[in-house]
């Protein structure tokens, strides 16, 4: 017996989805690694609410402001040598822009759907629980940036897998 012909099984998180960083190319022609021991990808992206004062109110409101774009993943830490770990590390010490993208399945199938954008990676925290491993979770936002060759502002983009050619 086989189940409804138009019904397609989502991606589970962290098995399926997959998460990269472009390390060492540029915006226009990326070098994608795959940021595998990464889980946990959260993301919120909409127009930030903030709240407003007003004389005479008892209560205060809120009122959409920019849109936002921020999130955080959870890194687990391999012992010894973790090159892609060093590189994540050394962009949040830099300030360096990373260019990351998520989607649902891997990156080389133009059926893999998701989203990419150009983030500052923030103030990490790491755990170090018992017999579990290291994790540390980094938060980021979208950066501030722009291409050197035109000043055209890079944002936040969905985003398809490309097939090799």
């Amino acid at each position: 017996m086989s189940g409804p012909t138009d019904l397609l099984r989502s991606a589970y998180s962290g098995k399926e989805t997959k998460l990269y960083a472009n390390i060492g190319g540029t915006y226009a022609e990326p070098t994608w690694v795959e940021v595998t021991r990464a889980r946990n990808v959260q993301r919120n992206r909409g127009p930030n609410l903030s709240d407003i004062e007003y004389h005479g109110a008892a209560e205060t409101g809120a009122i959409p402001g920019y849109r936002a774009f921020k999130g955080s993943f959870e890194y687990a830490r391999l012992k010894g040598t973790d090159t892609v770990w060093a590189a994540l590390e050394a962009a949040r010490d830099a300030g360096d822009i990373v260019d990351i993208c998520h989607l649902n399945g891997p990156i080389n199938e133009t059926a893999s759907k998701g989203w990419r954008c150009p983030v500052l990676l923030g103030e990490t925290s790491g755990s170090a629980n018992g017999n579990d491993g290291v994790v540390d979770t980094i938060p980021f936002s979208k950066a501030d940036c722009h291409l050197v060759s035109d000043g055209s502002a890079v944002n936040y983009v969905a985003f398809s897998g490309t097939d090799p050619a």
